[in-house]
């Protein structure tokens, strides 16, 4: 009798254990599924970024008293939008 209750809690553990992983398969499945329909933007805004950072660094890699008093300013973006890249 002792055996028997020891295989159906056996048999119980491994049902729920199956449902489990199903639910995380489905949800794995969705997840994948979001990722694939929003890689295409993540890769076009971080192209954006690149060229942002681009632009920021030559402009302000240049001589001239015009963007001189904005350095701190200039750096804090950069440094913003390097941040936002590394993220990607």
């Amino acid at each position: 009798a002792m055996l028997k209750e020891e295989v159906a809690q056996l048999q119980a553990d491994l049902a729920a254990l199956a449902k489990a992983q199903a639910e995380m398969d489905k949800l794995r499945e969705e997840e994948h599924t979001a990722y694939v329909s929003n890689k295409a933007d993540m890769e076009q805004g971080l192209d954006g970024v690149k060229l942002a950072l681009k632009v920021l660094n030559e402009y302000y890699a240049k001589e001239g008293k015009a963007h001189t008093a904005q350095g701190g300013g200039g750096s804090s973006i950069i440094g913003l939008l390097e941040v936002v890249e590394s993220d990607f």
